[in-house]
């Protein structure tokens, strides 16, 4: 097929609002649903079906921005570029699927207009000056995998759907690609899996690095007191060479006390930045002599009840500073429904002698452009003692704070179940990877081991 320039227009509504079904396939026929006795869904449309399946397993207001996300691109693959409607999914549909997301493109007609598929950085220059859609990591393409399996085995199991073709699916290995697109790169089926084994190993080298080191991290949580850092620092648009006149003003104390608190509460918590950008102050409770956040994230509603997190005293003791700065008493109170742990900055035009208020939350993007903008501006001065800091403060991003909590805990010799259960995880396994220097610090020992034993070997044989 020809492919086409991806339109840049993102859609934007309040609302799960569905892709509309092309006129030649509304009166088309539903051989797959099952008959109207065994459908216990209540839905008689795949449309129905989808917002069934969102409200059932998507409760959670960022698991159903990533469901809804997934299966929009999945409903527009299969009505725009298969021509069916998903109740009528084959094998052969699912498997196109898969190589689509590795080398997508939009059909020469009848794509929605304003629809972008892949989001903001999905587009890619091709050598004819067009643009071009870019595929998905392999991560990405295992969750969307995971995720429409999910779905189908849904409206199978609830009656809607006669048979589920995702139990004749093959395993998805993350190799999936078309024969066109192995002839437009050249490469034979053998040479794409080995690139794809060296991708595989770069990528893993990337998620590897992605925690501040314990040196680091103690660097970083003095430098916000180091009588270097005056807090000038750029907003978005300036560049790494602006003049020495062109230097910002300092931040006023609201705002680096606020940053003080993203950094170490951020840390103490590992916490996403969506949660900590929704969390109010009455989230933080005493209990004994302890502080303990109280957060519903990530794979749970509030009919589960929160989870508990335990802050450290560096976390408090940010959280106190920021909260004087706000003109908020010492601690937090069960009143404090509606006041934002991470605020806007409060406005600094008052009348007479007014009370102090804390402004709006911020929201969870604004806080990871607030704490990359302090790592970039701490950049430079961390390669004074250590080059290679430099890169990794650029590089750095608000979920780093959350692996690099974990990180610790594994290099503390914390177990795994205690981790696991202060970062949140329902996997073991998700936990685990925080692991992997103790593990390979453990298979080292064992190398070690026999070597020792050669060692000595050796020197018995020459006596």
């Amino acid at each position: 097929m020809a492919h086409t320039p991806a339109v840049s227009v993102a859609i934007h509504e309040a609302g799960p609002v569905m892709l509309p079904i092309p006129p030649h396939l509304q009166a088309g026929s539903d051989a797959r649903r099952s008959v109207a006795v065994a459908n216990s869904l209540g839905a008689t449309n795949d449309h129905e079906a989808i917002l069934t399946w969102l409200n059932a397993r998507a409760k959670n207001v960022q698991t159903r921005k990533a469901y809804l996300q997934e299966i929009r691109r999945f409903l527009a693959f299969m009505l725009y570029i298969r021509g069916r409607l998903i109740s009528n999914a084959t094998v052969g549909d699912l498997e196109a699927f898969r190589v689509w997301l590795v080398a997508p493109y939009l059909p020469a007609e009848g794509w929605p207009a304003g629809y972008t598929p892949f989001g903001k950085g999905g587009e890619a220059p091709a050598a004819d000056g067009q643009l071009r859609l870019q595929g998905l990591a392999t991560g990405s393409r295992r969750r969307a995998d995971t995720t429409i399996r999910g779905f189908f085995r849904f409206l199978h199991d609830s009656g809607y759907l006669a048979m589920n073709p995702c139990l004749r699916l093959g395993k998805f290995t993350g190799e999936e690609i078309s024969q066109d697109a192995l002839e437009e790169m050249q490469l034979s089926p053998g040479m794409y899996a080995r690139q794809r084994r060296l991708d595989a190993i770069e990528e893993d080298n990337r998620g590897a690095d992605k925690a501040f080191s314990i040196e680091l991290w103690l660097w970083l949580r003095d430098f916000l007191d180091a009588p270097e850092n005056h807090w000038r620092i750029a907003g978005p648009d300036a560049g790494e060479g602006a003049a020495a006149e062109s230097l910002p003003q300092a931040w006023p104390l609201e705002r680096q006390e606020r940053l003080r608190c993203i950094l170490l509460f951020g840390y103490a918590a590992a916490g996403r930045r969506a949660e900590i950008a929704e969390t109010r102050m009455s989230a933080i409770v005493q209990s004994g002599k302890r502080w303990i956040w109280k957060v519903i994230g990530k794979g749970r509603t509030a009919a589960d009840g929160p989870d508990r997190v335990t802050l450290d005293d560096a976390a408090i003791q940010a959280l106190m500073r920021y909260r004087a700065a706000r003109g908020l008493s010492g601690y937090p109170d069960a009143s404090e429904r509606q006041v934002p742990l991470i605020a806007k900055l409060t406005p600094q035009r008052r009348r007479g002698k007014r009370q102090l208020k804390t402004g709006d939350g911020v929201t969870a993007g604004y806080l990871n452009s607030e704490l990359r903008r302090f790592l970039n501006y701490a950049a430079p001065f961390a390669a004074l003692c250590e080059p290679a800091w430099e890169a990794q403060l650029r590089r750095a991003a608000s979920h780093w704070l959350r692996h690099t909590r974990g990180t610790h805990f594994a290099l503390g010799h914390v177990s795994l179940a205690r981790t696991a259960e202060q970062l949140r995880h329902k996997d073991p396994r998700t936990t685990s990877k925080y692991y992997v220097h103790m593990k390979d610090e453990e298979r080292g020992e064992a190398v070690d081991a026999i070597s020792t034993l050669l060692a000595r070997q050796g020197k018995r044989g020459e006596e």
